[in-house]
Order: structure tokens, then sequence, then C-alpha cells
């Protein structure tokens, strides 16, 4: 069963992933009984993707037995809270170890010998 939600970003009791859609919304597909690491990963991923907040910022999303692990660089310290409370509303994730550094875009450097 899929059912579309019509604000931007919905609280997910019920479901896992969320898929943007062509017309805006969101689609929302029914939690199976159990998620993979594989899967939450994947799930997790897809909302840091379609936050305003976190779309820009460099995450990687580590799972295992449904504890996520977030590292890499968030573009704000709003954007790093984001990051965990996003995770934190995909069903099946247990723990969320927030990991991001912040970083300044506008005064960020590129690396030597670059």
């Amino acid at each position: 069963m899929v059912r579309v939600a019509s604000a931007a970003f919905a609280v997910v009791f019920a479901c896992a992933v969320w898929l943007p859609a062509a017309s805006g919304h969101v689609l929302v597909q029914d939690r199976p009984e159990t998620m993979s690491d594989a899967q939450l990963q994947t799930a997790v991923t897809r909302v840091m993707q379609i936050s305003p907040l976190t779309a820009n910022s460099l995450i990687v999303v580590h799972v295992r037995q449904g504890e996520v692990t977030l590292e890499g660089a968030a573009t704000s310290a709003l954007a790093r809270r984001e990051a965990t409370r996003l995770a934190e509303t995909v069903f099946g994730v247990r723990e969320v170890h927030n990991r991001l550094s912040v970083i300044n875009q506008q005064t960020a450097e590129p690396p030597a010998g670059g």
C-alpha cells in the first residue's frame, strides 16, 4: 500500500521509506516487519537527501544492527542536529551516533595541493 502525504515532510510512525514524487508530494511505503541494515542505510540516506537542512551536507551513513552512525560534515550546527532527528524518525533505527563535524562553507579552504 502506498500513501501520498501532502506535506513536504511528515512524521512517519508506521512507515520507513520516503521517496520524492514528481508532484512535489512525498510517497510513503508501508514498512516491512523487519528492516535489514542495508535497508535502514538507504532509508536514512534518503531522508538526509530530502531535507533542505541536510541535503548540502556531506553525510555518510553507517548501520550496524539498527544502530546508525553519521560521519562527515554538516553545513551548520542546525544541520548537524537535524541529521540526528531525521535518522531517529526512520522505523527500525535503535540508536543514532552523530560524529558529524560542522564546517562553514564560506570560509572552508580547499585541501592543500589541490
